[in-house]
């Protein structure tokens, strides 16, 4: 006599959540929902607030495939989803769990890999500060726009994308607007922006730090430049980045090193750097304690280690978010600069040497996943 097969689809709601709250990565609850569309509906409820969050590294995507691989470093396994809607597209990871996407035919929306819900944000190639665009649609994808930033989750109501563009323009849209808000420019190359505190903050290929309000108003600069000034032999690029309640610079140092005819940036350090609120004065940071920041492609942030104990503390966890800017379309690389650095002893870990890519606009990017 046959075995009747179990009907899992209508395992009972309060069941299956009692099992999803012991599960402990985000690439658990997206195997789970995989399942069957009762579980999905379940397991993706708002109030289901289980899911440990950690960040994923999104990898580079594969032309031939509209399944994009998420690598935690925390188990050393590759999540792979279902994602045609970031096929051919740039994207910018986000703390916020969105992704930041744009193709060539320059439509920007923000996307959650794990729903798939997806955002329209306004065309950037039609800003204000953009009357003569000289570029073309896959120039603008490819290397145009350096990086866009969310100022948190989507869903929020108060959600603020701001983009750096053009190497000194930046400008921001709230979701809802026609129309992206020029910031007024730098006059060096912007390297990272973040939104703290009902501003925003950019820090420069000159060691600045400039601050702005919500209105495109600038308001002050920070100068970092001393810092600057013994390493001028060095490559430097520089993040900026909450931690604690705090605004910190980092530093990331590089050396040119060459890979069959090109040149490419290999990292070998980091220094950090934290705002005296009362002195407006930067000072070195040697240890981040109980912390670890994420750092590359998307808005840099931090993650507390007692928060989420699987995270090395005082480390620096970063990807490579400059190769287009080097590599060309006829060179595939072994892996990308990346990995993970201890602050206790400068030593760099290799983070995945898996991933590689032909492509000047796929690279790997930090995010950290929510559910909806």
């Amino acid at each position: 006599m046959r075995k009747r097969m179990a009907d899992w689809s209508n395992l009972p709601a309060d069941l299956l959540l009692l099992i999803a709250k012991r599960l402990h990565f985000a690439e658990d609850y997206a195997k789970i929902s995989a399942v069957c569309k009762s579980w999905r509906a379940i397991i993706l409820q708002k109030d289901n607030q289980s899911c440990s969050l950690l960040p994923w590294l999104m990898l580079t995507e594969n032309e031939s495939r509209d399944i994009r691989g998420f690598y935690s470093p925390f188990n050393k396994k590759v999540c792979e989803l279902y994602l045609p809607e970031i096929r051919g597209k740039r994207c910018w990871g986000s703390s916020h769990g969105w992704l930041i996407t744009l193709n060539t035919a320059y439509e920007m929306h923000l996307l959650n890999p794990m729903s798939r819900v997806q955002i329209l944000l306004p065309p950037l190639h039609i800003c204000s500060n953009l009357k003569n665009l000289i570029c073309n649609p896959t120039e603008f994808r490819n290397t145009f726009v350096y990086k866009v930033v969310l100022s948190s989750d989507p869903l929020s109501g108060n959600c603020v994308a701001l983009a750096v563009y053009s190497d000194n323009k930046m400008a921001f849209a709230k979701l809802g607007d026609d129309a992206w808000t020029p910031l007024q420019c730098c006059p060096s190359v912007i390297n990272d922006v973040i939104c703290f505190g009902g501003k925003f903050y950019a820090t420069d290929s000159s060691g600045d730090v400039i601050s702005c309000d919500m209105n495109g108003i600038h308001l002050k600069t920070l100068p970092l430049t001393s810092s600057f000034e013994a390493y001028e032999l060095d490559e430097i690029t520089t993040y900026i980045v909450e931690i604690g309640g705090k605004i910190h610079v980092v530093l990331r140092f590089m050396y040119e090193d060459r890979y069959g005819d090109g040149p490419f940036l290999r990292t070998w350090n980091f220094k950090i750097y934290g705002l005296d609120v009362c002195t407006e004065k930067w000072e070195e940071v040697g240890s981040l304690g109980n912390w670890s920041i994420f750092v590359g492609s998307n808005d840099s942030f931090s993650v507390s280690c007692y928060d989420y104990p699987e995270c090395r503390s005082n480390c620096v966890y970063f990807s490579d978010d400059y190769s287009e800017r080097y590599y060309d379309n006829s060179t595939t690389f072994n892996s990308f600069d990346m990995g993970i650095c201890s602050l206790d002893n400068h030593k760099i870990q290799p983070l995945f040497e898996n991933d590689s890519s032909s492509s000047v606009y796929s690279v790997p990017v930090w995010m950290k996943p929510i559910l909806w």
